[in-house]
């Protein structure tokens, strides 16, 4: 067997140029598998941590008819009034958060324009995933208090107990958060009641809503449903559970993975046409060498081998160089994911069984273009191939 590997290669050193090109056109293939599902399956893992920060046991109560298909409510802008204190008496009804988003005119210093803040009651904080990293978080009686995300900290130049205005209303700082993305990071929190005297309403964006330990998710939301439509008459707000949301958002994700796939997966089928098109004209250019060896006593079996195996080592060099360029380009997106949008927002996805599956399917898909030109090749009489000019 080593006699035929050694053959196999010395054929593969011997047309070395065409032989790189056409590994290059397996590398791409792979390149672009590994590249796409391990981007993929970061997002995934990103995705998975998120909702398991957050909790399987949270419910959210949004503006809109939202039903169980993909989709969202009409706008998170949108705004309700509800009435927390009958919601809290709903069996199997824990904690509750409440908020409201608006877009407002801020001034700090030299800096002004126009920042999302959310309104938020003292529960709410427990729902929204940030860290501390100064000051406190909002205590009974605040009505002036304002947490700073730490990047719009940093963009208007603010600490905590210095001060800001909102719509021309002053408030201090008591606590600057950090949160997994710099998206997150740039809003600003209110107390709830302070947003409500600004806008001059009762009404909220959004309702956080967590299970009481022992119940149900599920069905502790489908009670918050009946209250709300027994409440309002109508079947305007919807009632999402973390689960439904992490299964609609991994069933998108999973639909772009396919698409991408099949992206990656044409380049590689070009890649390996590309193999059996030179294993083809490998067997016209070594038809006499054909027929000596056959001449001198090799089977047909030995002949088919050497061929399989210049065309599968051919798809498993693209694939070792493939998986490395595909690893490393998952790297940087994920660096720069982390760069731009904050430290966790992104983790990587390049695993083992990634790498093994890719260097197994590469090989794969060489010594299956080969098959043909190899059967071929076993196939040549060795009295014709000696003829052969």
């Amino acid at each position: 067997m080593l006699d035929l590997v050694r053959i196999a290669l010395r054929g593969l050193l011997h047309r070395r140029k065409r032989s790189w090109l056409t590994i290059i056109g397996i590398l791409i293939g792979i390149t672009a598998v590994v590249a796409l599902v391990s981007l993929g399956t970061s997002m995934q893992l990103a995705v998975k941590r998120s909702f398991e920060e957050l909790g399987y046991d949270v419910m959210m109560i949004l503006p809109g008819e939202l039903g169980r298909s993909f989709g969202g409510p009409t706008s998170f802008g949108a705004s309700f009034e509800i009435d927390t204190d009958a919601l809290s008496q709903v069996e199997g009804v824990g904690e509750l958060g409440l908020v409201h988003y608006a877009s407002l005119y801020v001034r700090a210093g030299g800096n002004e324009g126009f920042l999302d803040v959310l309104g938020v009651s003292e529960n709410t904080l427990s729902f929204l995933k940030a860290d501390q990293v100064a000051g406190r978080r909002f205590a009974p009686g605040d009505r002036n208090a304002v947490i700073l995300g730490s990047e719009v900290a940093g963009e208007l130049g603010l600490e905590v107990g210095d001060t800001l205005e909102i719509e021309g209303r002053p408030f201090t700082v008591v606590g600057i958060y950090s949160a997994a993305s710099r998206l997150d990071e740039d809003t600003i929190l209110i107390p709830l009641s302070a947003m409500q005297e600004i806008l001059g309403t009762n009404d909220v964006s959004l309702v956080f809503a967590r299970a009481a330990a022992g119940y149900d998710v599920g069905e502790v939301a489908k009670r918050i449903e009946g209250f709300l439509y027994r409440t309002r008459g109508r079947r305007d707000l919807s009632v999402q559970t973390m689960e439904e949301v992490h299964e609609v958002v991994q069933r998108a994700l999973g639909i772009l993975g396919a698409f991408l796939g099949g992206i990656a997966g044409i380049a590689l089928l070009v890649g390996g046409i590309g193999v059996m098109n030179t294993m083809y004209t490998a067997v016209l250019e070594r038809t006499r060498e054909i027929g000596v060896m056959k001449a001198v006593g090799a089977r047909n079996s030995q002949i088919m081998t050497i061929f399989l195996l210049e065309s599968g080592l051919m798809g498993l060099t693209g694939g070792a160089l493939g998986t490395g360029i595909g690893a490393l380009l998952n790297t940087a997106a994920v660096a720069a994911a982390k760069a731009a949008l904050g430290a966790r927002v992104l983790e990587y996805g390049t695993s083992w069984w990634l790498v093994l599956g890719a260097l197994g399917f590469s090989f794969l898909v060489g010594s299956l273009a080969g098959l043909l030109p190899a059967r071929a090749a076993a196939k040549l009489d060795p009295v014709e191939a000696l003829r052969y000019e």
